[in-house]
């Protein structure tokens, strides 16, 4: 995945393009919470150039909603496709605040916001620059902005957990998401059509599947998505 960034005021836009899966999903969190640890409290995700979102791109979306709200600033994410929309309503993040149809209301809301640090000081005292850095990633930037380090590469991380910060009970953005994607597995049972024969298939189970008429063969995700959905799909 690609991630360019440009500055709006106060507000860095970020504009990742391609697929929001298990893989990119990480990369996306991990470069934003870079980016908030660098100074950054306002940040508006315009995902027109994302592909499709599978559930741990649901997931990676809560987790970056919760970590402004607990730790200050706010994020807004805008300009969702209607796949993507879809995908939004089946986990009830379609009526989120922090989600918009338009950049533009994304941009004026982050706007007249207030920002607030909410980390305590042994919090503030862990660092990006503390974690373990590996190979780096790349990511892009827009030409009109003025380049830093920061804006070309972010260095691998891993988490280092903060005792006494797990809360007692699950948010309710939290549960409806458990809900959610307990409601997903269940109704895994759904019909595709072979893209190479045409023929019919149930399907009733995730993972690898091969066409029995043709062999052809394709992955049913978690949520019960085929990743090349569109060459499925009759």
């Amino acid at each position: 995945m690609e991630i360019h960034t440009t500055k709006l005021g106060h507000i860095l836009k970020v504009t990742p393009k391609g697929v929001l899966d298990s893989y990119s999903a990480f990369d996306l969190v991990r470069f934003i919470k870079t980016r908030w640890e660098e100074g950054e409290r306002l940040v508006l995700v315009n995902s027109r150039l994302v592909e499709y979102i599978e559930e741990d791109g649901i997931s990676a979306l809560v987790e970056l909603k919760n970590f402004f709200e607990k730790f200050g600033g706010n994020i807004a994410f805008s300009d969702w496709n209607e796949e993507g929309l879809l995908v939004l309503g089946l986990f009830g993040l379609n009526k989120s605040p922090n989600f918009f149809a338009h950049e533009k209301e994304a941009e004026v809301w982050l706007s007249s916001l207030k920002i607030e640090d909410r980390r305590t000081l042994s919090e503030k005292s862990e660092s990006v620059s503390s974690l373990r850095q590996t190979k780096p990633i790349q990511f892009y930037s827009s030409p009109s902005s003025s380049l830093t380090k920061s804006d070309v590469y972010v260095p691998e991380i891993s988490t280092v957990p903060i005792p006494g910060q797990e809360p007692a009970e699950k948010t309710k953005i939290g549960k409806d998401l458990d809900h959610s994607l307990e409601q997903a597995r269940n109704i895994q049972e759904r019909v595709l059509y072979c893209e190479s024969c045409r023929a019919r298939l149930r399907i009733k189970t995730l993972g690898r599947h091969q066409c029995p008429n043709c062999g052809i063969q394709f992955d049913v995700s978690r949520t019960g998505g085929v990743r090349y959905l569109e060459k499925l799909l009759g």
